[in-house]
């Protein structure tokens, strides 16, 4: 057999056997290339690790969920050249090596995920396209920026009502845009019949957002100033602990029951509520 020939059939070779690792590799329920960490069932078929989060049982032979990474399939895909599944939308990178896809979609233009900050929203929206998360919560949300800012710290002034919560309304919500120090952050307040929470969270990536502090603070029945501090978390933090089912401990709650005892006064209109301020301030060490 001539010496071309036999490159031709080993090239030829080598295509069907990458073709054969992308077909196992790709997820079926999403249909899109398992990312590693790659799971699989205890029979061994194949699921990408965000859809495995969503499905109680294997979509192929319905054995109940089991947390086993596929090592061997992931090892097999070293260096196999795959192109970014965002090729249709416009990405023009192919090729890309398997085990580097991560650091792929990090920067990505057109890699979208759900991490809007406010309950409930499954938007696709991407973290590297600086401007989307804020253009999307503005204008789907209707929530205002605002601009009240200091030069050592912004502070926000916010009231809410506070009351026991029915089946059909289980949260009373409410939302803040606030830009401070060239960054923009959101302010989610939030209450439920167990617990009121203020949670501040910076729209960007965690790479060169700078480190800031959120702080509330609330008088009491009596006039004493009580304060709660915590590190403020990025929007691409949050989205990372969600995708790992950690918390990012970057809120603060207390139950209701001692907000109602302790810190509500009685409007205008005979409901209770609550009046507290939000500080944001930046970290300079």
């Amino acid at each position: 057999m001539p010496p071309c020939t036999k490159k031709m059939k080993h090239a030829d070779n080598d295509l069907k056997l990458t073709e054969k690792i992308i077909e196992k590799l790709t997820c079926p329920v999403c249909d899109k290339i398992s990312r590693p960490p790659v799971k699989q069932c205890s029979n061994g078929h194949i699921i990408c690790s965000g859809c495995w989060q969503k499905c109680l049982r294997c979509p192929i032979c319905r054995e109940k969920r089991r947390d086993i990474r596929a090592l061997p399939v992931e090892q097999m895909a070293e260096g196999v050249s795959v192109d970014c599944e965002y090729k249709n939308d416009g990405c023009c990178d192919e090729n890309i090596v398997y085990e580097t896809l991560e650091l792929h979609y990090d920067t990505c233009m057109y890699h979208r995920v759900q991490c809007c900050p406010i309950d409930g929203c499954e938007e696709m929206i991407s973290m590297n396209r600086k401007g989307e998360l804020q253009e999307h919560i503005e204008n789907v949300h209707k929530v205002m920026v605002i601009d009240e800012c200091g030069e050592k710290e912004t502070v926000l002034r916010k009231g809410m009502r506070v009351g026991k919560m029915n089946a059909s309304n289980q949260h009373n919500m409410g939302w803040s845009l606030v830009q401070y120090q060239k960054q923009m952050f959101i302010v989610v307040s939030k209450q439920s019949n167990e617990m009121f929470s203020v949670t501040v969270t910076g729209l960007g990536k965690q790479n060169g957002f700078g480190k800031f502090f959120a702080e509330m603070r609330m008088k009491d029945k009596n006039n004493k100033l009580c304060t709660w501090k915590e590190e403020v978390h990025t929007s691409e933090e949050r989205y990372h602990a969600k995708m790992k089912k950690e918390t990012c401990t970057s809120y603060m709650k207390i139950h209701t029951k001692d907000i109602i005892r302790n810190f509500t006064t009685n409007g205008d209109d005979g409901q209770s509520k609550i009046n507290f301020e939000i500080i944001i301030s930046q970290c300079t060490k």
